[in-house]
């Protein structure tokens, strides 16, 4: 990627995180969708403001850790069932 391509990500990750935004990162099948949305005080009410995808290279993983947004990897692959795979339940309880 470069130098000029991570400077926009970075500038728009800045801009969102200057001004109040919450930003959640999921890794899905090998590209980061990037949602963010207004983080709510008081009685206010949060609603999602965008939804993007963004390369998943390291400068953006990088860029993302170094602000404090965890890429989620909830989602990375296809799963041909709902709910928890019986391989995570033995991690869990074991």
């Amino acid at each position: 990627m470069d130098r000029s391509e991570l400077n926009e990500f970075e500038a728009k990750l800045s801009n969102w995180l200057v001004h109040g935004y919450g930003v959640l990162a999921d890794d899905v099948d090998g590209e980061l969708r990037i949602t963010v949305m207004y983080v709510p005080s008081g009685d206010s009410v949060g609603s999602e403001r965008e939804q993007e995808y963004w390369p998943m290279t390291a400068e953006i993983v990088q860029l993302l850790g170094d602000n404090g947004v965890e890429v989620s990897r909830v989602m990375a692959g296809p799963r041909s069932w709902a709910g928890a795979h019986p391989d995570d339940l033995d991690e869990m309880e074991g």
